[in-house]
């Protein structure tokens, strides 16, 4: 038998459920509220401290947190099942003011409906149970676009004149798509001239034959022309006054037939006249003329066989139509043919000679209108223009191939469709003109969504009221809750820009990513455009842009649903049901042509709880056995599967499955599990340095009231009640001063000055009432307590604990006289660390092994206490006799009189006598001051029961 000591340094290892044996030094069968600090060892938690009802809040409803800056503080709100909207101010609990009602898209049934982000000051809410959905709202009719809707002319093209030439017929046919070809005329017998001649010479004034006849000359005088053998020859002036050129249009009369032209040309010489007899005089000479005419253009509906007539220089001459050419063409809705521009090259001409807008309605079914250098041509049916002169017009109908040939001159607000390729409607796109001041004439092209038409509704808008809406924080300080406006769908259709993929579905989360707002939808991801948060479309059907929005689906054998994601720094992790995704890229930008979606793990996650950020390593919990297990994840990678530490082995029986709350504070490497409802907390801390995790604890603190919410904010950690009330429980400075007055005064262990902090649960500074002199008790009323429990009341300036007697109604009495004094109140919560059984270890490496067979004999055991006030040292024997060591806080000579009964530094000896294995000792306190355990000796008998080797 050999007499031995060992030390246990810290208990800062948590809880840990294995056996006895296999428990690493430091580590606890059970620890309730306490903390296993590396720094100050394992010490009481601190209290929770009321801040204020909140006003207007309910029992049920979906709550949420928002911190804007360090001078403002924080916000915490609630989303009622009715869908109105509360936030307070975190600081004091006081009400702000909230505008706006969006309650037909906030209302729910169950808390785990709603979901909420905050970017910079606006939060957005997400309802999962709605389905998303589009308005009527859809692009314009291509007859509301220009205009054109009394009634409706869906159908248009616009006909714009190429150039101006001399000597052109400028002419161009309108019919339905099902028109049959017909002439021109209206008869096979009429149709375009291809051959003219003068009439006979004897027909002509100039033949010289026996006769008389009489012509006006130039200047308007009748002259009598005597033809005769005998009577010599008058009138034919030998100055050839009627010798000329002219271009005539020929327009028959009633006769059926227009736009004839013709050059007659008249030339004459002075010669003797055939009929001078005798002496030739100069009454002899006559002028003789010479007469041509030539087809210029052939006109229309002319007749063979007609004689027409001109006039040149007053004389009248006859032409005869020789030849026609019947023209068929489809034309059924009509025909633009105007007068041929002029021949005379020194005649000047110009658009608007050809552009005949009269002409041009009475010729024609459907409404013309001249805009610039062409006719806008609109009809209720279809209908399509054909020229002859390609040449002269540039005919553009609602759909063409070549966007260099749109015209620069245009109807405001006409719609083409650019077709790239017969094969695919996915090249092809649409352009609106936008005339300059939105008026028809100059103006450009601008890329557009397709225009709805008969049959075929091209819807353009998400209903705003069926996707998450915002709640924002005013210049005032007010909050404003809204409906988001979503970008509509400006361009293509769909085909080209179709409608995200959460359309018709349920969205069950928003995230932030990479400047871009995403949404989660089914096993899709879908984010908005960059830098355009609120638009899911794209900008150009034309190109796919680096900006454009990121719709991307899941591969997977599995069914998946996404729930939840986080972002890191190689990329945004999305957490399914049974199976993790990471959103990455290999690129310097995310981009829907770089963004890849890859399977990285299979584990189970719980959509009750989001996952949460450790610093540089992600947590989640899996609730699908009968207890919760929270796995860690770490090392991910784009390429290869991350690693993954489930934390609650060694625990594997202490967070129920139930737990739907979760948070994190990475400034106290702390996590807190709670259910709804429940007084509960379950906390984990890890604390890393460099690649090496220094310390991993669990342990469980249990509060006087049920937990509605709870969220973490630097050192503080803020609760709402069942009966939503607010508190906060400061997570540091527990033996320092600080702001928070919950401290008494004391002295340390050389009697320098210290504070020591409080700990009483949902505590409150109350002005006491009365003192009543027959039993020594003094009332105070207590309304706004938060629970139940038993309460304590400490005297702020001296650490008095004054012992609770009575209650009745809001009336507490205690023991003793402090009438009138501010003092602490608060509910007593117990400490307590039961540890484990003690074995001989022995430590190799990073190895511990337990001496199991050997006869240990314990004799005695030292505690060594940190900040202490009353503490009790528990030793539960196997028959169920439990011996008390209480360290009470009123040592002799360990504290001065006037200061608080706490001491900073004390080591307790415990008797044991008994062999290890038939007791447990158990750390426990309820008094309202501090409490610490740091280190732990024991000394004992130790014989090996195994023989030696001789």
């Amino acid at each position: 038998m050999t007499s031995i000591t060992q030390t246990i340094p810290s208990f800062t290892g948590g809880i840990s459920q294995q056996p006895d044996e296999l428990m690493l030094p430091g580590q606890v069968k059970d620890l309730l509220n306490g903390v296993p600090d590396i720094t100050e060892g394992l010490v009481k938690r601190p209290g929770s401290r009321y801040l204020n009802s909140l006003s207007g809040a309910t029992s049920t409803g979906s709550w949420f947190s928002y911190y804007r800056d360090e001078s403002e503080g924080a916000y915490i709100g609630q989303v009622q099942t009715n869908g109105s909207v509360n936030i307070w101010k975190v600081s004091d609990g006081t009400a702000v003011s909230v505008s706006g009602n969006v309650s037909s898209y906030l209302s729910h049934t169950s808390a785990s409906d709603l979901k909420f982000l905050t970017v910079a000051d606006t939060t957005f809410a997400t309802n999962t149970t709605v389905n998303t959905a589009k308005t009527t709202a859809k692009s314009q009719t291509r007859a509301a676009s220009v205009g054109r809707t009394s009634p409706d002319e869906n159908f248009q093209t616009f006909v714009e004149l190429r150039q101006v030439s001399h000597g052109r017929e400028y002419s161009f046919d309108v019919a339905s798509p099902g028109a049959a070809d017909a002439y021109v005329g209206g008869s096979s017998s009429r149709g375009v001239v291809t051959k003219i001649s003068l009439k006979t010479p004897a027909d002509s004034p100039f033949y010289q034959a026996t006769s008389n006849t009489t012509v006006t000359d130039p200047t308007g005088e009748v002259v009598t022309i005597t033809r005769g053998v005998n009577g010599g020859y008058k009138g034919l002036d030998p100055g050839l006054p009627y010798q000329g050129s002219g271009i005539f249009e020929i327009d028959n009369g009633g006769t059926p037939g227009n736009g004839m032209v013709v050059r007659l040309t008249v030339t004459g010489q002075v010669q003797v006249s055939k009929h001078s007899v005798g002496t030739i005089d100069s009454d002899d000479y006559v002028g003789v003329y010479n007469s041509n005419v030539e087809l210029l253009h052939g006109g229309n509906n002319y007749a063979a066989g007609t004689d027409v007539t001109v006039v040149l220089k007053n004389v009248t001459h006859t032409i005869r139509i020789e030849e026609v050419l019947p023209v068929k063409t489809k034309l059924d809705l009509g025909t633009f043919r105007p007068t041929p521009t002029s021949f005379d090259a020194n005649q000047t001409i110009s658009a608007d000679t050809v552009l005949d807008i009269d002409l041009a309605n009475t010729s024609l079914t459907p409404n013309v209108q001249k805009i610039g250098n062409g006719f806008f041509i609109s009809h209720t049916s279809a209908f399509n223009v054909t020229t002859a002169q390609p040449d002269l017009w540039r005919i553009t109908s609602t759909e063409v191939n070549d966007v260099t040939e749109l015209p620069r001159q245009c109807k405001n607000g006409m719609v083409i469709k650019i077709v790239n390729s017969s094969d695919s409607q996915e090249d092809d796109f649409y352009l609106k003109f936008v005339g300059q001041n939105n008026a028809d004439g100059p103006g450009s092209w601008e890329e557009t969504v397709r225009p709805s038409s008969s049959g075929v509704d091209v819807f353009t808008t998400l209903n705003q009221e069926t996707l998450p809406i915002k709640i924002q924080r005013q210049a005032n300080g007010s909050f404003q809750v809204s409906y988001i406006t979503w970008d509509t769908r400006a361009v293509g259709d769909d085909a080209t820009n179709p409608f995200p993929t959460f359309l018709d579905k349920k969205i069950s989360q928003t995230f932030f990513h990479r400047n871009r707002l995403g949404f989660l939808c089914e096993d899709n991801v879908i984010l908005s455009q960059a830098d355009e948060i609120f638009n899911f479309f794209n900008n150009t059907a034309l190109v796919v842009s680096g900006n454009d929005p990121i719709d991307i689906q899941s591969s997977s054998t599995q069914p998946t649903r996404f729930v939840d994601c986080i972002e890191t720094n190689t990329g945004l992790i999305i957490f399914g049901e049974t199976q993790q995704f990471m959103l990455h890229t290999d690129s310097d930008s995310l981009t829907p042509t770089t963004a890849k979606l890859s399977n990285i793990s299979t584990y189970r996650y719980s959509p009750d709880t989001p996952p949460i950020s450790l610093g540089t390593t992600i947590g989640f919990l899996d609730t699908a056995g009968t207890y919760s297990r929270l796995f860690e994840m770490f090392d991910i990678k784009r390429e290869g599967e991350p690693q993954l530490i489930d934390q609650t082995k060694v625990v594997s029986k202490l967070v129920p499955n139930s737990v739907n709350i979760i948070s994190n504070s990475r400034e106290n490497s702390t996590i807190f599990l709670a259910e709804k409802g429940s007084p509960d907390l379950y906390l984990y801390r890890y604390i890393t340095v460099g690649s090496e995790r220094i310390q991993t604890a669990w342990y469980k603190w249990t509060l006087p009231y049920n937990v509605a919410y709870l969220f973490v904010l630097d050192d503080n950690l803020y609760l709402v009640s069942s009966d939503y009330k607010l508190l906060e429980l400061n997570l540091q400075d527990r033996n320092v001063g600080t702001t928070v007055d919950d401290f008494v005064p004391g002295v340390g262990f050389f009697g320098d000055v210290r504070d020591y902090q409080i700990y009483l649960d949902s505590s409150q500074f109350i002005t006491a009432g009365s003192y009543n002199s027959t039993d020594n008790t003094t009332t105070i009323s207590w309304p706004n307590r938060v629970g139940t429990g038993t309460p304590a009341v400490v005297d702020r300036d001296t650490g008095a604990v004054y012992k609770y007697k009575s209650v009745s109604g809001n009336d507490f009495v205690f023991h003793g006289n402090f009438a009138g004094q501010t003092v602490i109140i608060g509910w007593l919560f117990d400490f307590n660390a039961s540890i484990p059984k003690f074995y001989v270890r022995k430590t190799a490496g990073e190895k511990t092994t337990s001496d199991l067979t050997a006869s240990l004999i314990i004799q005695r055991i030292h505690l060594h206490y940190g900040d202490v006030s009353q503490i009790n040292a528990k030793v539960n024997l196997r028959d169920n006799q439990v011996v008390s060591n209480v360290l009470d806080q009123t040592i002799m000579d360990w504290y001065k009189a006037g200061k608080g009964p706490f001491v900073d530094n004390y080591s307790y000896t415990v008797p044991i006598y008994q062999r290890n294995s038939n007791f447990r000792v158990d750390v426990t306190s309820t008094h309202p001051g501090p409490a610490s355990l740091n280190s732990l000796t024991w000394e004992g008998d130790y014989t090996p029961m195994n023989h030696k080797r001789v």
